[in-house]
């Protein structure tokens, strides 16, 4: 397979506009059109939509092949040519052309790919000849069926280059042709429905009609022998009004009764259709159709009318609104999809970096560098705030999954009735309020890493749902017995001790082993004091970049001072406090004030090196950083200044103080 590179112009474009993302919003919104279309507009709409997602791809051909049952002529139903390529033959012997193309995609059901002419087997030698006289160079056919039978091909050539064709051309282009096929079995559907429609007018008085007349005044109604077959009666039997209505579905009354006084009073014709009663047969449908007969005065007024059993029609269209409200459901079902990994991406292009220099730190990222390249579950413990999330990220973008948007989940942020229909997804009525069909965050996921973050506030019951998931790799959505299978990696993460909500009872332990493969601990800030002036600076130059505003200087003071907070709250914490600072600074210099908590080294437990480090930085600041000589720091602490720089380079003071 070549390797798509700058030097052709035509193929670096089409892969820089063949992203899933890309895909999926071209085919969400050709989907979009296709379902509004006329009948009449149909066919123009599909080569026009053939141009849309075929251009950007950089082939030269491609369209829609119907295939007839019973006959080895393919017929070209649809296609788009680029400019300056030839057309073919409307009409393609494929078995005589194409053998070995003919057997994989009609007898075997599977899409031909051919990424350039010696990718072809020695078997599909015909094949190969018939590609060189169509000046053929890369070529994808992909099967559409219908029930069992292929029923119609999505092919597209390319000629002036080779190509490959990646798993997301390939999806989008079968579930492009399939939109097409359904759109096309719908207009069939209508015509049928139309033509059917005009030839039961045409056969009103046929002896498969039901004949019958009501007189108004007796209430009585004459009826063929049909017309008393239809409604469950015995034949040569006459019928009261209310004696009819007992074979009408009881909603229906008041439409029947409606309908006969409207024809009494404006002697229009009617057409109304309604259900028959369950004894009569359950989901029955009746048209009937008539009119007010004028007569002798000395005659009672009448209605005659003919009535059909429109049941298979009925049907058909409840089919046809089920196909339209399924391409509904799928527009928007992709129009979500294309969305969340939309925003997915563009919140991954700014993920800031927080990691930091200080031993503890240097061991997380050696663990995050060993999980990465795997796909182990993991599970990131440590306090709120100390950047869990952007471990994880860290975790997949090193990962093979990397190119994926991740998918993320708070399962605190979510009600626990909604957890399960948001992580594994619900069909339409599967619950009160479900509308419509809606994928869940793992079918999201697939191939790609899914995020649980907080999952200790996981509800018990999707708990030993997401350990199938763990183990098995499928689920179910709500309401459908459909297994789902999906590759997704998971990454876990809680504020809480996992281990001791296994003990508590609050966590399945179960799963918090299968969670508990490779655990990383994210260490607390006032464990990693080190690590703050350098995230102090990336804060500054991240929200600065942001206020328009540049700082340049921050006292020392204010540097120990923030490196002495406790920082309950940890990075989130000292980010907001920051954030806080550049609001209020008005400089170059960052100008701390509250909510950073200015905290008295009395109030604080400190070690025996924290003693010594502030002992020395209130020594350099009695002598204004002077170490060496009468009057020095060294002097006043009774040391060599030899030795004082190397204790100030161990506690990682500067003597350069404001």
């Amino acid at each position: 397979m070549k390797k798509i590179s700058p030097e052709n112009p035509q193929q670096y474009f089409a892969q820089s506009t063949t992203t899933p993302l890309y895909l999926l919003k071209l085919t969400s919104e050709i989907s979009a059109r296709i379902v509004q279309v006329s009948d009449d507009s149909l066919d123009a709409e599909i080569i026009h939509s053939l141009r849309d997602i075929l251009a950007p791809l950089g082939v030269d051909r491609g369209g829609l092949l119907e295939v007839q049952d019973g006959s080895q002529i393919i017929r070209v139903s649809h296609a788009w040519y680029a400019e300056d390529i030839e057309h073919v033959s409307g009409e393609i012997n494929l078995a005589e052309l194409f053998p070995w193309t003919s057997q994989k995609l009609l007898v075997e059901g599977e899409p031909m790919i051919m990424d350039c002419l010696d990718a072809l087997p020695p078997e599909a030698a015909v094949d190969r000849q018939s590609h060189v006289a169509l000046g053929t160079k890369s070529s994808l056919a992909i099967p559409l069926f219908i029930g069992l039978r292929v029923h119609h091909i999505v092919t597209v050539n390319a000629q002036k280059v080779e190509r490959a064709w990646s798993d997301e051309i390939i999806d989008q282009l079968r579930l492009l042709g399939e939109i097409f096929v359904s759109a096309l079995q719908r207009r069939e559907a209508d015509q049928i429905l139309r033509r059917t429609k005009a030839r039961l007018d045409m056969s009103a008085a046929s002896a498969n009609t039901g004949l019958w007349e009501l007189n108004l005044t007796s209430g009585l109604f004459w009826a063929t022998d049909k017309a008393l077959e239809m409604f469950g009666f015995s034949s040569g039997r006459e019928l009261s009004l209310e004696q009819f209505l007992k074979a009408v579905h009881p909603d229906d009354h008041e439409l029947i009764r409606e309908t006969l006084a409207n024809a009494q009073a404006t002697g229009e014709e009617f057409y109304v259709e309604y259900r028959a009663s369950a004894h009569v047969g359950d989901g029955r449908w009746m048209n009937s159709r008539g009119r007010l007969q004028a007569g002798e005065p000395s005659l009672s007024p009448r209605i005659m009318g003919v009535t059909l059993d429109i049941t298979k029609r009925k049907q058909m269209e409840l089919q046809l609104q089920e196909q339209l409200q399924e391409i509904e459901s799928l527009r928007s079902q992709l129009e979500e999809e294309n969305t969340y990994l939309r925003n997915e991406a563009i919140k991954g292009d700014k993920i800031p970096q927080y990691s930091g220099t200080s031993p503890t730190m240097q061991a997380v990222m050696a663990q995050v560098e060993q999980v990465a390249r795997t796909d182990s579950t993991v599970l990131i413990q440590g306090e709120t705030g100390t950047g869990k999330e952007l471990i994880a990220q860290t975790i997949h973008r090193l990962s093979g999954r990397g190119k994926q948007g991740m998918v993320k989940v708070n399962c605190a942020a979510l009600p626990a009735a909604l957890v399960e229909s948001e992580l594994f997804g619900r069909e339409k009525g599967a619950y009160t309020g479900a509308l419509s069909k809606q994928a869940g965050r793992f079918e999201l996921a697939d191939g790609s890493t899914i995020f649980l973050d907080e999952i200790a506030e996981m509800p018990p019951e999707t708990q030993a749902k997401l350990l199938r998931v763990l183990q098995e790799g499928e689920f179910e959505r709500l309401g459908s017995p459909r297994t789902i299978k999906v590759d997704v990696r998971i990454i876990a993460a809680s504020n809480r001790d996992l281990a001791a909500e296994v003990e508590q009872g609050r966590f399945r332990r179960d799963l918090y082993y299968r969670l508990n493969i490779f655990p990383v601990h994210v260490p607390p800030l006032k464990e990693r004091r080190e690590d703050i002036p350098q995230l102090v600076w990336e804060f500054v130059n991240e929200l600065g970049e942001r206020m328009g505003k540049k700082i340049r200087r921050i006292s020392n003071h204010d540097m120990e001072m923030l490196k002495a907070c406790p920082w309950p709250g940890n990075i989130r914490e000292l980010r907001n406090v920051i954030e806080h600072a550049l609001i209020i600074s008005k400089g170059e210099t960052l100008e701390l004030r509250p909510p950073c908590i200015e905290v008295k080294p009395s109030a604080l437990p400190v070690t025996l090196e924290e003693v010594e480090r502030r002992h020395i930085l209130s020594t350099l600041r009695t002598t204004q950083g002077r170490i060496k000589g009468a009057g020095g720091a060294s002097e006043l602490l009774g040391i060599n200044p030899s030795t004082l720089y190397s204790r100030m380079r161990k506690l990682g003071i500067n003597a350069k103080l404001s």
